[in-house]
C-alpha cells in the first residue's frame, strides 16, 4: 500500500470527522471574509459623513478574531485528539516520525486549501447578500459592493496563521508523546486536577462582589462621566471570578447538597457527572458566557442608540435648519430662502442678533476669554419667556440640556471687561437647549437688555453675527433643499473677502459657515449607528452559531466513550428512561447555564450604563431591546438544545 493510498483509506474511514472539521474551517473563512467586505470597503472610508465608522467596526472585528482563533484551534484539537490511537498504531507498524509529520501536513494541507477555496466562494456569494441587507437597512444604498485584494489577503493570512499554529501544536504533542500513551489515548479520561468547594464559593462571591462594586462605583454622583479604569478593573475581576466559579462551582454546589442527604443521593450520578463536565469544559463555558454577554450587551446598546437617533437629533437641533450670517458671509435674502425651500415651505424663520468680544484673561497668560452677547428682545422671541433684566445685569444662558451641564464658568461670578471699565452683575443662570449645534464656534450666551446691548456693541463688538433658525413643513424630506442652501451660501462666500478667523484657525471658513440641519445629522448618525448595529448583528449570529458548534463538538466528540459508559450503567440496573433523563438534564445545563449566565451579566452592564440616562426604569425602550435580543438568543439556544438532544439519543440508541 502506498502512502497516498493509506491517506485515502484513513480519510474514507473517518470521513465524518474530516467533513465536520473541514466545514468548521470553511465556515471560519467564510464569516471572516464576509466581515472583511464591510471593514475594507473603500467607499465607507471615502464618504465624509462616515469618517468614524472604520474605528467603530474594529470593536466587533477584534471579537471576531478572538473567536476565530479559539474556534479553529478548538475544532482542530477535537479532530486530532481521538486519532492519537491511529498514530500510535501506525508507529507500531513501522511508520517513522517523519512519516507521521508528512501524514499530518498532507491531510491538514488539503483541508486548509479546500476550506480557503470553499470559504471564499461561499463568502463572496453570501457577503453580497449580507452587504445589500446591511447597507439598505442602514440607509446607505449609495455605497456599492466590491471586492479587493485586502479582503482576500487578510482573510487568508489570518486563517493560515491560526491554522498553522494549531497544526504545529498537534505535531509537537504527537511526536513527543510516548507510544503507550498514544495507543491507550481513547481509554484515558481527562483527569480532574483540582476540586475545591472553598474556591468555588470564593469564585461566586467574587462575581457578586465585582458586580456590586461596578454598579456603585461606575457613573456615580462623584464620577458622573464614568471612569474607564474603574470599568476595566471590575470587569477583569468579574471575568476572573466567572472562570473560577465555572471551574469549581459544581464542587461547591455538591458540598452544599451533601447537607441535604435525600436530595444529594437522589441526584448523585447527575451532580458528579456535571462536575466532571464543568471542569472538562470550563474554557468552552467561559467563552460561551463571554460571547453571550458581549453579544447581548453590545447589540442591545447599539439597537438603543440606533432607535434613539431621531430623539437625539431633535434634542441637538431644536430647529430644522440653522446657520450663522456675518457682515460679509452667508448673506442670503428672504426671497432666496423661500425659493430654495419652495418644495418644502418654511413655517418659521427666526433671526437672533449677536456680537462677540474677546479679551485676554487677567490671570492666565495666552488665555483668551470669549463673550457672546444677545439682546433681551431676541431672547424673549427665542425662548418665549418674559424675563426682565435691569441695567448692568445679564442672564447667563447655557444653550444645552441640563444633564450635560459642566462645571463652574467665568460667566457665573459677574463680569469685569475692557480692563475693568465695564462691570456687569449676574442676575440668573438658565439652562435650556434652544439653538442648534453649529459648526460656527459660539460661547454660552450673555443676555443683556436692549439698551445695554447697543452700548456694549458700539464699544466692544469685534464680530457681529445673526443666527438664522428655520422650521419647514417636513424636516425628513429637507435633504435636497438643505444641500441647495449649502451650495448657494458657498457660491456667495467664494465671491467675498476671506473671513477673519484668527481665534479659530483650526477651522476652515467652509467648516465654520456650513449650515446645521436635523436631516444631515440624522442621516450621519443613522449611517454610523446603523452600520455598527447590523455588523454587531452579524457577529451575534456568528457567535450564536459558534457557541453551538463548540458545545456540539465537546458533547459528540466523546460519543463512543459516553455510549460505553451508559451501557455499563444499564447493565448495573439503571433503566433506559433514567438514562434518558440523565442525558437530558446534563444537556440542558450545558446548553443553558452559560447563555443564561451571560444574559444575566449583560443585563447587569445594561443597568450600570443606563444610570447615565436616568436608570433602566426611566428608559423602558432600553429594557425592551434587551428582552428582545436576549429572547431571540435563548430561543435559538433552545432550538440547538432540542436538536442536540435528539441527535444524542439517536447516537446512543436510546430512542
Amino acid at each position: 500500500m502506498t502512502f497516498n493510498q493509506l491517506i485515502w483509506k484513513m480519510a474514507k474511514q473517518n470521513k465524518g470527522k474530516y467533513i465536520f472539521y473541514y466545514l468548521c474551517n470553511s465556515f471560519a473563512v467564510m464569516f471572516f471574509f464576509m466581515y472583511a467586505t464591510v471593514y475594507f470597503n473603500e467607499k465607507i472610508v471615502e464618504v465624509k459623513e462616515l469618517e468614524s465608522i472604520q474605528d467603530a467596526l474594529a470593536i466587533p472585528g477584534v471579537a471576531l478574531i478572538i473567536f476565530t482563533v479559539f474556534f479553529i484551534n478548538y475544532a482542530h484539537r477535537i479532530f486530532t485528539r481521538r486519532r492519537r490511537k491511529e498514530f500510535g498504531l501506525l508507529m507500531t507498524l513501522g511508520m517513522s516520525n517523519r512519516d507521521i509529520v508528512r501524514l499530518l501536513l498532507v491531510e491538514n494541507g488539503v483541508i486548509a486549501a479546500a476550506s480557503i477555496v470553499s470559504g471564499l466562494l461561499a463568502g463572496t456569494v453570501f457577503s453580497r447578500l449580507f452587504f445589500l441587507v446591511l447597507m439598505n437597512s442602514a440607509g446607505m444604498g449609495q455605497v456599492p459592493f466590491h471586492l479587493s485584494f485586502e479582503m482576500f489577503s487578510y482573510t487568508i493570512g489570518a486563517f493560515l496563521i491560526v491554522f498553522l499554529l494549531s497544526v504545529g501544536i498537534t505535531l509537537y504533542l504527537t511526536l513527543f508523546r510516548t507510544l503507550s500513551d498514544s495507543l491507550k489515548s481513547d481509554r484515558v479520561a481527562d483527569a480532574i486536577k483540582l476540586r475545591s468547594p472553598l474556591l468555588g464559593g470564593f469564585g461566586v462571591a467574587l462575581v457578586i462582589g465585582s458586580a456590586l462594586m461596578l454598579y456603585f462605583n461606575y457613573l456615580n454622583e462623584s464620577n458622573p462621566g464614568g471612569d474607564g479604569l474603574t470599568l476595566l478593573i471590575w470587569t477583569i475581576t468579574l471575568l476572573f471570578g466567572l472562570y473560577i466559579a465555572l471551574s469549581q462551582s459544581m464542587s461547591f454546589f455538591i458540598e452544599m447538597a451533601k447537607k441535604h442527604k435525600p436530595f444529594y443521593y437522589r441526584k448523585l450520578l447527575f451532580l458528579t457527572s456535571l462536575e466532571y463536565k464543568f471542569k472538562q469544559l470550563t474554557a468552552v463555558l467561559m467563552l460561551v458566557t463571554v460571547m453571550g454577554m458581549v453579544t447581548i450587551f453590545y447589540t442591545t446598546l447599539l439597537l438603543f442608540i440606533y432607535s434613539a437617533t431621531e430623539k437625539q437629533v431633535v434634542e441637538d437641533h431644536p430647529y430644522d435648519i440653522a446657520f450663522v450670517e456675518t457682515v460679509t458671509k452667508n448673506n442670503i435674502s428672504e426671497k432666496e430662502l423661500v425659493s430654495i425651500f419652495e418644495g418644502n415651505p418654511i413655517k418659521e424663520h427666526l433671526t437672533i442678533q449677536l456680537f462677540e468680544y474677546h479679551e485676554e484673561d487677567p490671570y492666565w497668560d495666552d488665555l483668551i476669554n470669549r463673550y457672546t452677547f444677545m439682546p433681551l428682545s431676541d431672547f424673549h422671541r427665542l425662548t418665549g419667556s418674559s424675563k426682565v433684566v435691569g441695567d448692568g445685569e445679564y442672564i447667563y444662558f447655557h444653550n444645552q440640556m441640563p444633564e450635560y451641564l459642566g462645571g463652574d464658568s467665568i460667566y457665573e461670578n459677574g463680569l469685569t471687561l475692557e480692563k475693568g471699565d465695564i462691570h456687569l452683575t449676574l442676575k440668573e443662570s438658565i439652562v435650556e437647549k434652544q439653538v442648534n449645534n453649529l459648526s460656527y464656534p459660539l460661547a454660552d450666551f450673555l443676555v443683556v437688555n436692549d439698551a445695554d446691548y447697543d452700548k456694549l456693541r458700539n464699544r466692544l463688538a469685534e464680530e457681529e453675527a445673526s443666527i438664522h433658525l428655520l422650521n419647514v413643513e417636513a424636516w425628513k424630506e429637507s435633504e435636497v433643499a438643505v444641500e441647495g442652501l449649502e451650495q448657494k451660501l458657498l457660491e456667495h462666500n467664494q465671491s467675498t473677502p476671506p473671513f477673519n478667523n484668527e481665534h479659530f484657525s483650526y477651522l476652515s471658513e467652509e467648516e465654520m459657515l456650513k449650515p446645521s440641519s436635523r436631516i444631515a445629522d440624522y442621516n450621519n448618525q443613522r449611517n454610523s449607528s446603523g452600520i455598527m448595529f447590523f455588523v454587531s448583528t452579524f457577529i451575534s449570529v456568528l457567535f450564536f452559531f459558534g457557541s453551538f458548534i463548540l458545545l456540539y463538538l465537546n458533547v459528540f466528540s466523546n460519543i463512543e466513550q459516553d455510549k460505553e459508559k451508559y451501557h455499563k450503567l444499564y447493565k448495573i440496573g439503571i433503566t433506559k428512561k433514567e438514562i434518558q433523563r440523565l442525558i437530558a438534564g446534563e444537556l440542558k445545563v450545558l446548553f443553558f447555564f452559560a447563555p443564561l449566565l451571560g444574559t444575566a451579566v449583560a443585563f447587569h452592564y445594561i443597568v450600570v450604563f443606563a444610570k447615565d440616562a436616568g436608570g433602566i426604569m426611566e428608559n423602558p425602550s432600553f429594557f425592551l431591546h434587551f428582552l428582545t435580543i436576549a429572547g431571540i438568543y435563548l430561543v435559538i439556544q433552545t432550538g440547538y438544545y432540542y436538536y442536540a438532544k435528539r441527535k444524542m439519543m439517536r447516537q446512543l440508541e436510546l430512542n
